[in-house]
């Protein structure tokens, strides 16, 4: 479809959907990884191309801000990445750099000594095995390991087992594993300190993601506070400025984080909470720690801008699913 074309069809739609609506969208990680999420460097700059061409990128403090004045702009749209790999600063940033763009930056502490996340660490277990391993027995279970697709779908299986318990479980099942499969060559992939202060002093947002990345309903109370308020403080003192938001990791409601969670979010200086939900953020929306947000995967331009105008209202969504 031309490009006129598609800009006066996503008018058309938002216009009619879209009253002092934001909509977040939430990124991950950008270029080579055996990590699902992660996506191909060329569409992730095509995006921010299409972004800009029909919608209004701007700041996630900008955003909620003038949505609280009634004077959000039409078809407005804020940027966040999720978790605190360094391919944000080497791949991510350069690109919003260059068309002119700022995004969220959610950061798992942890990952910035470690130099990963315990997802990382699982897949590359996995991975790394030796070519002549045909099967990995793990937790009772035989698991075929002789192709790169058993493998990714391996690694797919037992990161679902890990993820939903408590760090301290989490932990140990991690040890069980690497008792099967050895330690994996893993170097250093993450935001450095001195990045994250870069990314700052360029103008991007900074907002905490916890720790470890846990599942908050997997944890008790005094855990869920340490994870958020300790991360929240690391990060302050790394760039000199409040970090106002939170990302809870996995982040589906009910399910990774609950009514609980935003009041211990709320009570640790998060001024709002972003959820991993679909939708988009109304001013009907007056609970801002369980803030929605959307995942652009579309390939193409038409779908892509479709798919994103009309998530400005929620009920739409599932007009073209996920």
């Amino acid at each position: 479809m031309h490009k006129i074309s598609i800009k006066l069809f996503v008018s058309i739609i938002s216009a009619l959907v879209s009253r002092n609506s934001l909509t977040v969208l939430t990124y991950h990680r950008v270029g080579e990884s055996y990590n699902q999420l992660c996506m191909d460097e060329k569409l992730f700059e095509q995006q921010l191309v299409w972004l800009k061409r029909y919608f209004n990128p701007i700041s996630l403090t900008e955003g909620l801000a003038l949505q609280a004045q009634g004077k959000l702009p039409k078809r407005s749209i804020a940027i966040s990445i999720d978790d605190g790999y360094s391919d944000s600063y080497t791949k991510i940033f350069p690109l919003l750099q260059k068309h002119e763009l700022v995004a969220t930056f959610f950061i798992s502490t942890s990952g910035i000594q470690q130099g990963y996340l315990w997802d990382e660490l699982v897949s590359s277990a996995i991975m790394q095995l030796p070519a002549s391993d045909e099967t990995l027995v793990y937790l009772a279970v035989n698991y075929p390991v002789a192709t790169y697709s058993q493998r990714i779908e391996c690694v797919k299986k037992i990161a679902k087992i890990i993820k939903y318990q408590s760090n301290d479980e989490r932990n140990h099942l991690i040890e069980q594993l690497l008792n099967k499969t050895g330690k994996p060559q893993l170097k250093h992939q993450f935001l450095s300190e001195q990045q994250i202060f870069a990314l700052s002093e360029a103008g991007m947002e900074i907002g905490a993601h916890t720790v470890n990345h846990p599942i908050l309903t997997c944890e008790q109370d005094q855990t869920v506070q340490s994870e958020m308020m300790l991360s929240k403080q690391y990060l302050e003192k790394i760039t000199n400025k409040p970090v106002n938001f939170l990302a809870y990791p996995n982040g589906k409601y009910q399910v990774d984080f609950n009514d609980n969670h935003q009041r211990i979010a709320k009570e640790c200086g998060f001024t709002a909470a972003f959820s991993t939900d679909w939708g988009c953020i109304s001013p009907k929306n007056n609970n801002l720690f369980s803030l929605s947000r959307f995942t652009p995967w579309d390939v193409t331009e038409f779908k892509f801008n479709l798919r994103l105008a009309l998530n400005f209202n929620e009920k739409y969504t599932r007009l073209i699913g996920k």
